[in-house]
């Protein structure tokens, strides 16, 4: 199995992009230059193990997230993509935000299918 450079790269970007910070910004933080930095998100160049945990400690998300859709049978980290979308946001949004997701998730609960109600076919055998 080979690592997809392209998708770590495209990661880092997003990431980058939506902490609004520069390729020659978050070179700086990595102690790396700007075409490096380019050259990492366009998948065109490896990077060390160290650069990597340099890159994710100064984008401020979990090496995970970054490797998102490498590893076989790892599901998405929804909890970090949501601190990050929060990130930004100030107070008041943030807790519009959870208002927001609290109900969602009671909605959901709601309607979610009962699995302790007998099904249909159960009842067959009393009419």
């Amino acid at each position: 199995m080979s690592l997809d450079y392209k998708a770590i790269g495209t990661q880092i970007r997003e990431v980058r992009q939506r902490n609004h910070l520069s390729q020659a910004m978050l070179s700086e933080l990595v102690d790396k230059t700007p075409s490096y930095i380019s050259y990492i998100e366009c998948g065109l160049k490896s990077m060390s193990l160290e650069t990597f945990v340099l890159i994710a400690n100064a984008l401020n998300v979990s090496p995970a997230y970054l490797l998102l859709g490498q590893a076989v049978g790892t599901e998405p980290c929804a909890s970090e993509e949501i601190s990050l979308l929060l990130a930004d946001c100030g107070s008041h949004e943030s807790l519009i935000m959870l208002d927001v997701l609290k109900s969602l998730k009671r909605s959901l609960e709601m309607h979610q299918p009962r699995t302790d109600k007998p099904a249909v076919s159960d009842f067959s055998h009393r009419y």
